[in-house]
């Protein structure tokens, strides 16, 4: 074996340290910092400790007005269905989708082409299925990212097969718990669920729908609250699935509704989301961006690097196509105290302004991943 000099491999140790400097690290005190330094992509947007996004599984959106308007006046929204056979015969469905429901930052999902039960079908005529409604999705200008299964398929391995195959990027279920996993996903720092096409759900059904009870079904706002607020602790991403909210039989005069929820009980829950949010523990968020989020994540890799006395350059990279994959993930920075309070403006490889920011101690920055660096200038 060759014997090194002593200063040869104090050397070689200070270089390997050095470049260690921007690892990210759950203890602060582990960073290095040479000014500034990035300390992690936080768990989820905008360092929320959890996330949630409520899903609505009704093809006729334009019969909740009352509830979408309540929904839009308090800056709340849910994500809902596109079953695109229908879609593709009525323009007007497509035009409500962009105008009334995205345009306020609502969500949207497949739902198949048609309404059908996939676990009855083979492998192809799941993807059959799940590709139309793919490439109806994104003729009409939206994103084909996330999906749930019709009657709470998705059990087949062949039928999630098909699904990713197709090209969506997260399968939801209407199943709370399966294998001992849910319904809070990706908690505890667990960075991807055991597998993106087979997300629980909590089922929400008032009990005089059917009385379907227990595990099967959330039934009101304190068995709702039960699963969230320790998802909320464990900051973890938790789904739930309606249908027919307010179509109770007494509620405005309307018929009852299949597997309906109750529009009091409904309320009752989204400003519980909102409160949590307002407290900044809850991202409420679409199902495609808390995807699309939580994959990027997955792949970040960066770094930062000191170009003078006021200027560095902060690499971001998850190796991703920006046409699907453009969600912003937040950096926390660690700054060194002689930086504290200065200001701070980042700009893209086209000299574009995208932050501008006073410098403090675990300052968040949301950046969309590039192949091509930023540049941080301190004024």
């Amino acid at each position: 074996m060759k014997k090194y000099p002593i200063i040869l491999l104090a050397l070689l140790c200070v270089l390997f340290l050095a470049k260690c400097d921007q690892v990210s690290s759950p203890d602060t005190d582990e960073v290095e910092i040479d000014g500034i330094a990035i300390q992690e992509v936080t768990h989820w947007y905008n360092g929320y400790q959890a996330a949630f996004t409520p899903t609505f599984d009704t093809g006729l959106p334009a019969q909740y007005e009352t509830e979408l308007n309540w929904l839009k006046e308090r800056d709340l929204f849910i994500d809902v269905e596109i079953v695109s056979a229908s879609y593709d015969i009525r323009p007007e469905r497509v035009e409500f989708m962009r105008n009334e429901l995205l345009a306020y930052g609502f969500g949207q999902f497949g739902h198949g082409h048609a309404h059908d039960h996939h676990d009855r079908f083979d492998y192809d005529e799941a993807y059959a299925s799940f590709r139309q409604n793919y490439l109806s999705i994104k003729s009409y200008g939206f994103n084909p990212v996330a999906y749930a299964y019709p009657y709470g398929a998705g059990r087949l391995i062949s039928t999630r097969n098909a699904l990713e195959d197709a090209g969506f990027l997260s399968g939801r279920l209407n199943q709370t718990v399966f294998e001992d996993y849910g319904p809070c996903i990706m908690a505890n720092g667990e960075s991807a669920p055991p597998d993106w096409m087979r997300l629980p759900a909590l089922r929400m059904e008032s009990y005089d729908f059917e009385g379907c009870g227990g595990e099967e079904c959330i039934n009101d706002p304190q068995e709702f609250f039960s699963h969230l607020e320790p998802c909320v602790e464990q900051g973890g991403w938790l789904l739930n699935t309606y249908h027919a909210i307010g179509f109770d039989g007494e509620t405005d005069g309307r018929p009852v509704g299949w597997g309906f929820y109750r529009r009091a009980d409904f309320y009752e829950e989204m400003e519980r989301v909102a409160e949590l949010r307002s407290e900044g523990k809850l991202w409420l968020a679409q199902m495609e961006e808390a995807t699309l989020y939580a994959r990027q994540r997955h792949a970040a890799e960066f770094s930062v690097e000191r170009k003078g006395e006021k200027e560095f350059e902060i690499s971001l990279k998850d190796g991703k196509e920006r046409d699907v994959f453009h969600m912003p993930l937040t950096l926390r920075l660690l700054v060194e105290e002689e930086l504290l309070g200065l200001d701070a403006v980042i700009f893209d490889h086209r000299e574009n302004e995208i932050a501008v920011f006073v410098l403090e101690n675990e300052a968040l920055v949301n950046l969309v991943p590039s192949e091509h660096g930023y540049r941080l200038v301190i004024q």
